[in-house]
């Protein structure tokens, strides 16, 4: 059995928490700043859309950091949430390797030769 974690901080939260509230940013502040509609912004802080990799780049001009940062930050939700799915781990379990494919067609095959 795998061991429950916590999940990773979104790229909303790290935008909230590290970035807008200290340097005192509202979201039509960013908005402006990245040349986006501030329903993106909003969306993206509230956790309600995932970081798209033009927006990575955007923030990493933004704030001095690298698109890979925002990108890994994604990921790592991304990953988590995958894993902790119940119902995509059901439909995981159901799929068939190539080898074991493979190796069930070339035994078919030969029982029809």
């Amino acid at each position: 059995m795998n061991q429950a974690t916590r999940k990773p901080t979104t790229v909303g939260d790290i935008l909230l928490f590290e970035y807008l509230e200290p340097l005192e940013l509202k979201i039509n502040d960013l908005a402006e700043m990245l040349q986006v509609h501030r329903n993106t912004i909003s969306a993206l802080v509230n956790n309600n859309r995932k970081l798209t990799t033009d927006m990575a780049f955007r923030l990493a001009k933004a704030f001095g950091t690298s698109a890979e940062f925002w990108l890994n930050l994604q990921a790592a939700v991304d990953v988590w949430e995958t894993e902790n799915d119940a119902r995509l781990q059901v439909a995981l379990d159901k799929i068939v390797t190539a080898e074991d494919f493979l190796a069930a067609r070339s035994k078919a095959d030969g029982k029809a030769a």
